[in-house]
């Protein structure tokens, strides 16, 4: 940190981002996630770009991307024989969507979680162009799984006006929050012989205050003050996830209990298993 910042800080005090709705609404939420899954998922590692369960290489195809699903399906505890994955283009998001009677939940432009009514399997649907990112994909893929928790398994109605932020807010509590957080919002700048510019993108639908304050709970609630994993965090999400962490130490306002996640603890409904192999093609589904 900064001397700049550790000044500022000394000035103003300890800072909280988020208004007080925002964050009763994070607290409340990631207590009651604990009560459906246990403290397992908050008491191992979280995942990070060095996580031995990414793969080392990546070649940006289709089978690079069922690969990294299988994977992320054995983090998130998401048996990999309910999903079936498919792959479309931009200009197939309509067809994709009319072939699918039942829900429909998305992630920005990058990716689809439909439950058709009457269908074996769920359908996670991953927008081709995606394949260039992977930790992008990484983000998307760990958010549909999470509606595979709430929704598919009807531990929140399909019409529960917040599900979307609600998810986002299980993949921080799962431990793949710095994924879903970085992608949050990202900026770049570009250059070439005759042109300069920028470009922005978001992912996901939760603020980077929020996903820095949630992440600060993540922390807090693992006995974490100075957490090693915070150094992969983009720099806009840290600023938000150091002042809220700084927050929670200083004033201990928060209902979520400091380092309250029991070592050993186990996944409530035991680890994720396949028994069967997961279905991939490429183009919109075709359901009846």
């Amino acid at each position: 940190m900064s001397l700049i910042r550790k000044l500022t800080r000394h000035i103003r005090g300890p800072r909280c981002h988020v208004t007080p709705e925002q964050k009763q609404w994070v607290e409340e939420r990631l207590l009651w996630l604990g009560g459906q899954f246990g403290q397992a998922p908050i008491r191992r590692p979280p995942l990070d770009p060095t996580s031995e369960l990414l793969p080392r290489k990546w070649d940006g195809s289709c089978d690079a991307g069922a690969d990294l699903l299988q994977r992320l399906c054995q983090f998130m505890a998401v048996d990999t024989a309910r999903l079936q994955l498919q792959f479309y283009s931009q200009n197939e998001t309509h067809d994709l969507q009319s072939a699918c009677a039942g829900e429909t939940h998305r992630t920005g432009p990058a990716g689809l979680f439909l439950h058709p009514k009457d269908a074996s399997r769920l359908i996670i649907a991953l927008e081709q162009s995606g394949l260039s990112e992977p930790a992008k994909l990484t983000a998307t893929i760990c958010h549909e799984l999470g509606h595979v928790h709430l929704l598919a398994d009807g531990r929140i109605p399909q019409d529960t006006p917040d599900s979307e932020p609600h998810t986002d807010l299980l993949t921080v509590f799962f431990g793949a929050g710095i994924f879903t957080a970085n992608s949050a919002f990202q900026f770049a700048q570009w250059q070439s012989h005759s042109h300069q510019g920028w470009r922005a993108s978001r992912l996901g639908y939760l603020s980077e205050e929020l996903f820095g304050y949630a992440l600060a709970c993540y922390a807090w609630s693992r006995g974490e003050l100075t957490p090693s994993w915070q150094k992969y965090l983009r720099s806009n999400i840290l600023y938000y996830f150091d002042d809220s962490l700084h927050f929670l130490s200083t004033t201990h306002e928060s209902k979520i209990t400091f380092n309250t996640a029991e070592p050993g603890a186990s996944l409530n409904g035991g680890p994720a298993t396949s028994s069967g192999s997961l279905g991939v093609v490429a183009g919109p589904p075709s359901v009846s």
